[in-house]
């Protein structure tokens, strides 16, 4: 997926959210959106957001001198999901289709993201994602490709999402599946990294890669000319593919390969790229 001109502003206010977080300096912080609004008249809007995204969080890095501005509500976020964990793998149990369930929960999960300009309410989300059916369309297809796959590569998205992540990572155990989970090198926004996976127990369900390993900077959803070859060889050979999360769709909506995308629509870009609404939970096959 191409960036737009609506993604500028996005742009923007992310990099005083990620500064203001970095540093209370305003003089820093006006630097920040100085430098990023030079960057971004230079662009190309041929590059994906994640791509440009990259860059930008490279400009922030590098004028505040923090290496993880989002680190205080990443921890938020693991501390809240883990709490929700329990409640979640009951509803999983208690359901009459439990892998659906685990879909639904899963990503649902995907709204605690401080990487987009509509925040969603979690709570809310799970209630809707208990009373409340989506467009199914694609779950006969997902239940298919399971049926007929051994391997499959699952590429995680934001800490705390993880632990949504994990009801659903039990369900392809149980169907004895071998699984690789993706997560990020470097601290990126608030997307999920190997520390964070270990802190949620994704190593006791799963192998845990980081997909971008060797590069000084991550981008907030995979691209394909950053990744490692260990992720390529694993993504070209696993027989099922799983992305969570807006920024790996807007990576990865264009490869030449079968996808199962799973996450809320925040964005009416992606929104109108995917077919959908704003605030929608979705499971598509590509």
């Amino acid at each position: 997926m191409r960036t737009y001109l609506e993604c500028i502003p996005c742009f923007i206010k992310q990099s005083l959210e990620a500064a203001c977080m970095a540093t209370d300096d305003e003089k820093i912080q006006t630097e920040v959106l100085k430098k990023v609004m030079k960057h971004l008249q230079n662009i190309s809007f041929t590059n994906s957001p994640p791509e440009l995204s990259r860059e930008v969080h490279q400009i922030i890095k590098r004028i505040t001198e923090s290496k993880d501005p989002y680190k205080k509500v990443k921890g938020q976020s693991n501390e809240m999901a883990k709490k929700q964990y329990p409640y979640l793998k009951k509803l999983v149990t208690e359901s009459d289709d439990p892998l659906l369930m685990a879909i639904k929960l899963s990503i649902v999960g995907n709204v605690i993201d401080f990487g987009t300009m509509n925040r969603l309410n979690v709570d809310d989300m799970i209630d809707n994602a208990v009373k409340r059916e989506f467009d199914t369309s694609s779950y006969s297809q997902f239940k298919r490709a399971l049926e007929h796959s051994e391997t499959i590569l699952f590429l995680a998205d934001n800490t705390g999402e993880i632990f949504f992540d994990k009801v659903l990572l039990e369900e392809l155990v149980e169907k004895q599946k071998q699984i690789t989970y993706v997560v990020k090198a470097n601290p990126i926004i608030n997307d999920a990294t190997v520390e964070d996976a270990y802190l949620a127990g994704i190593d006791k369900l799963a192998t845990i890669i980081d997909g971008d390993s060797g590069q000084k900077q991550s981008a907030p959803g995979m691209i394909l000319s950053y990744a490692s070859k260990e992720f390529l060889d694993i993504f070209e050979s696993s027989d099922m593919v799983i992305s969570k999360g807006q920024g790996n769709y807007e990576g990865l909506s264009d490869v030449d390969r079968d996808v199962f995308f799973m996450l809320v629509v925040k964005c009416p870009l992606v929104a109108q790229d995917i077919g959908s609404e704003v605030g929608k939970i979705i499971l598509k096959a590509k």
